[in-house]
């Protein structure tokens, strides 16, 4: 008896409970919020800050490879053939050292006397980048050594880039990292200008690495093989290396500082609307009510706005616009 009489309320009951758990979802998240709206009561603690004393930073940022400040591609004035090799890669040699022995001419049969190459500065010996043909070949296939004796080397006595590239002196003590700039950046920028690199590969938790800005080019370039292929105003940030273990070729973010100004009264740039050239803020008068007030502003970053007027220290502002307020 008890248990058909369980039988025929369990369904119910459990209907009952159901239904039950819908409404009160439909409460919370639903009819209570629309009343809340239809009272004003839409401020949330979390859309409520403090203006308060702070520090302001505008700060010029990119991204950028890094680069030996010193790279320079080795050839031979006349073509030739090489009769011996003296350096292999990574070698450290010294500027007016023997690298390489040359025998002008196209073949072996040309009479003329060989000559020396020799190194045309201090610097560690490195392999020519490999030419589009290199690249489309298996890495098995690749040649990833310097030119061996026997090599024919394309001379030029006018223009390097016409000539086979022997080898490369790259010096790493001192690192750079090209950056191309558009005009109003380059406006910004002073030789001399600290910055901070984060090199991307350590992760967000590595501490930046001081460089500067030593060089700022004074009209529009478009850059070579040298740098990378990009078009705008050269600006060079120079990286010692130090002991720091830093590989050529990585990626690189760059910030610089602009501007600064400390001490100085702030808002989150998420507390500030503007409309028509004017800027406002919505001050928090307590309970659910705010005052849309007119303020004015001076230095501004992606994060921070400096107050120079309509606002004191410690009054609250919204960073999200009051129920009923249209922007």
């Amino acid at each position: 008896m008890i248990k058909k009489c369980l039988t025929r309320i369990w369904k119910p009951l459990l209907f009952l409970i159901l239904a039950a758990a819908a409404a009160s979802a439909l409460w919370v998240w639903s009819i209570k919020p629309l009343i809340a709206k239809l009272k004003g009561d839409v401020i949330l603690p979390e859309d409520i800050v403090t203006a308060d004393k702070g520090t302001v930073v505008v700060e010029f940022k990119s991204q950028g490879t890094v680069m030996a400040k010193q790279d320079i591609k080795v050839t031979s004035k006349p073509s030739g053939i090489l009769q011996a090799v003296y350096v292999k890669e990574g070698d450290l040699v010294k500027k007016g050292q023997k690298l390489a022995l040359l025998k002008p001419g196209r073949n072996e049969f040309e009479d003329f006397k060989p000559i020396t190459i020799y190194a045309p500065a201090d610097g560690t010996v490195v392999k020519c980048h490999a030419d589009s043909r290199e690249l489309d070949k298996d890495l098995s296939e690749r040649n990833l050594s310097l030119p061996r004796p026997g090599t024919f080397l394309e001379g030029s006595y006018d223009n390097t880039e016409n000539a086979t590239c022997f080898l490369r002196l790259v010096n790493t003590d001192t690192l750079v990292i090209p950056l191309y700039v558009s005009e109003t950046q380059v406006l910004q920028l002073k030789k001399g200008m600290p910055a901070d690199v984060e090199v991307i590969s350590l992760g967000s938790d590595a501490e930046p690495l001081p460089a500067a800005i030593t060089y700022i080019s004074t009209q529009i370039e478009k850059s070579g093989d040298r740098w990378s292929d990009s078009k705008g105003f050269l600006v060079l940030v120079e990286l010692p290396r130090a002991d720091q273990n830093i590989l050529l070729g990585v990626n690189t973010n760059v910030t610089i500082p602009i501007k600064q100004r400390d001490e100085v009264l702030t808002i989150p740039s998420n507390a500030l609307f503007e409309r028509e050239g004017k800027s406002y803020v919505f001050k928090y008068l307590g309970g659910n009510k705010a005052k849309r007030t007119e303020i004015t502003t001076g230095l501004a970053s992606d994060t921070t706005v400096e107050v120079t007027g309509g606002l004191a220290e410690g009054e609250q502002v919204l960073t999200a616009l009051p129920y009923g307020e249209s922007w």
